[in-house]
């Protein structure tokens, strides 16, 4: 049975127990030698780990995606917390609890059921039929459910793009409320599909990382090519319509620095680049001010990432 967690850990705890090695290098040491720097993972987050001795062999005995169990000590580098690691070994089958790693939401079921519900309200013809042709393709949906919208920072974990999607959807019924010209079918129909190419981009389950696709397409590009397809089996889907759901696929990101090949020139598209930009980096917060008051933290640790720390408001 596991007993501690990653977001629970402190400084100067000592650790013996299981995690999911998410990431290990290899790496030069000054004088020489080699040291290990790793990434360990359960359902509450994530912490790093460094080993400096034997470090080439141990290296050899786990893989990315493996359960390992983990020795070690909670240190501080940095203003951030790792593990100063005395033995990592891998785990067999029956010697772990899934459960203990990998977050799944008891709401899943309810969350996807509601974000059904709304976008079957979708009600122009076209944006309707290629909602459905979505939402009807069991194999589709599978996939949906089972997807994280991200590896680290936003709603990582399994169902995390379906919860994603809903809380958009909630924030963009408030902006058509007070914003009448925003066209409410067009705004949801580029939720659902906006980051449905993550579906591709990343595995999902225990273990989320980087596919080949995802690594030199991206999901903009790869859920553009999914939209695309289903437009195309819809005889007759005007133009207009395409050129506008498309957009809000490939501009979504709103700045070409942050990895969109075309910056928001619709209503629309602007509106849906705006929510899901706050809704993701709620959500990180959110989690981040969670994870440090548990640890009885007034402050995160320093996250370069935002290159801040985040105030819990514990101490005011």
């Amino acid at each position: 049975m596991k007993r501690q967690f990653v977001e629970a850990l402190q400084e100067g705890d000592r650790i013996n127990d299981y995690f999911l090695a998410v990431r290990k290098d290899l790496r030069d040491q000054r004088n020489g030698g080699k040291f290990l720097g790793m990434v360990f993972k359960d359902k509450t987050g994530e912490i790093g780990g460094i080993l400096w001795n034997n470090a080439a062999s141990v290296a050899k005995l786990f893989e990315l995606g493996d359960v390992v169990n983990v020795q070690g000590a909670v240190t501080s580098y940095q203003g951030r917390l790792q593990v100063r690691v005395d033995q990592v070994l891998p785990l067999r089958e029956g010697e772990f609890d899934l459960s203990d790693l990998s977050y799944v939401p008891e709401t899943l079921d309810k969350t996807l059921a509601e974000f059904i519900e709304i976008m079957r309200s979708v009600k122009n013809e076209w944006l309707a039929r290629l909602i459905d042709s979505f939402l009807s393709d069991e194999a589709f949906m599978s996939a949906f459910a089972e997807a994280a919208a991200g590896k680290k920072w936003h709603h990582a974990y399994t169902g995390g793009l379906a919860q994603h999607c809903l809380e958009l959807a909630k924030l963009a019924d408030a902006v058509c409320a007070i914003f009448p010209g925003v066209d409410r079918d067009m705004l949801f129909t580029g939720i659902l599909v906006h980051d449905i190419g993550k579906i591709a981009e990343m595995s999902h389950g225990m273990y989320v990382d980087y596919t080949t696709p995802g690594k030199l397409l991206g999901h903009l590009a790869i859920g553009a090519d999914m939209v695309q397809e289903r437009i195309r089996a819809i005889e007759g889907f005007p133009e207009t319509i395409r050129l506008q759901v498309l957009h809000c696929v490939l501009s979504h990101h709103g700045e070409l620095a942050n990895g969109s090949p075309v910056v928001p020139k619709t209503v629309e598209a602007m509106a849906l680049h705006h929510i899901d930009n706050l809704g993701a980096q709620l959500d990180a917060f959110t989690r981040i001010v969670e994870e440090a008051k548990l640890r009885g933290q007034d402050w995160s640790e320093y996250i370069g990432l935002i290159e801040r720390p985040i105030w819990t408001k514990e101490g005011e």
